[in-house]
């Protein structure tokens, strides 16, 4: 997420990841409630105006309130920001949620899935941490993978701690996979940042394996018995 120091306006990025197809399932109302891990950083982002003047953001991870006088409904959640095009809404905001990272097109969709894999679960826990991921994910799930070219930049005053650890968070999720699996919900908005939350997704128990081994030879014993029956 981040949040124009400068101008006091909020810009938040939440990511979903995954090659999946993005299908929306719900409509909800949300809006910032606190940020949660992260700093201010200069940067170049395209939500800047004119696009090629820096400024300062705060940069990193926030909580999202489903609003229930709204119809929203559920408890607090933190999230990223995916958007580094829109400021937040200042207020409560109409959400289309769905699953899948398939909007974030080829390869950027296979980036982010990787850097969530390799680095979210080490980075919510410090400000670094999570300023280094949200910049790492503006730049893998909208831009070019590169820090120093593209619409999302870093400049001569970045906080290098930062700045080193986004760099190699991005070298990384462009090599391949990590060893962590998660789901993603997307949360978009035509007048404001776009959010993504991830879920652990669950590892199948021993037991389940077994079943559908199980499974799957009687299916083809069913096969190999009609085949070898007379007509």
């Amino acid at each position: 997420m981040k949040r124009s120091l400068n101008k006091f306006y909020s810009l938040a990025l939440l990511t979903s990841i995954g090659a999946a197809s993005t299908s929306s399932f719900a409509q909800t109302y949300v809006a910032e409630s606190t940020t949660a891990n992260g700093m201010g950083l200069d940067l170049v982002l395209p939500v800047n105006s004119p696009s090629t003047d820096a400024g300062n953001y705060w940069t990193g991870m926030l909580n999202i309130t489903p609003s229930q006088t709204q119809g929203g409904a559920g408890s607090t959640f933190a999230a990223f920001c995916i958007d580094p095009s829109q400021y937040s809404n200042a207020g409560v905001a109409n959400y289309s949620v769905s699953s899948g990272l398939g909007a974030l097109g080829s390869p950027n969709a296979a980036w982010v899935s990787n850097l969530y894999s390799q680095n979210y679960a080490s980075s919510v826990g410090s400000a670094t941490g999570s300023a280094a991921f949200q910049l790492a994910l503006w730049d893998l799930a909208k831009d070019d993978g590169n820090l120093t070219t593209g619409s999302v930049k870093a400049t001569a005053s970045t906080n290098s701690t930062v700045l080193n650890l986004a760099n190699s968070m991005i070298s990384g999720a462009k090599s391949g996979p990590g060893s962590s699996p998660y789901s993603y919900t997307v949360y978009a908005s035509p007048t404001a940042q776009d959010y993504v939350v991830a879920s652990v997704t669950p590892v199948p128990e021993p037991e389940t394996y077994a079943m559908l081994l199980a499974g799957l030879g009687l299916i083809g014993g069913i096969a190999r018995r009609r085949k070898s029956t007379p007509d």
